[in-house]
């Protein structure tokens, strides 16, 4: 199940990018949902950075291990320029 996870956090931090650069670019609306769509990518990155912490824990080889530091430090830097424009 955890080497599911590893590559289910791998394909979550590229949704969260797609979805950021969506949510940023186009500038959607917050009407639609209850709170503003930049805290849903936020929350949603913060997911991919624990499941891919949870995902290193199964590395077997070095292809899953090169996956989960790269979803690790994919998410680590979408959460800090999501951290930037949240409190700027």
């Amino acid at each position: 199940m955890t080497v599911r996870i590893n590559l289910y956090s791998f394909l979550l931090a590229f949704i969260s990018i797609l979805l950021f650069t969506f949510v940023y670019l186009f500038d959607f609306p917050a009407t639609i949902t209850a709170i503003h769509p930049l805290y849903i990518t936020f929350i949603l990155s913060l997911i991919t950075f624990y499941l891919s912490i949870i995902g290193l824990f199964s590395v077997k080889d070095w292809k899953s291990g090169v996956r989960s530091l790269l979803s690790i430090i994919i998410s680590l830097g979408l959460i800090a320029v999501q951290l930037s424009i949240i409190i700027f």
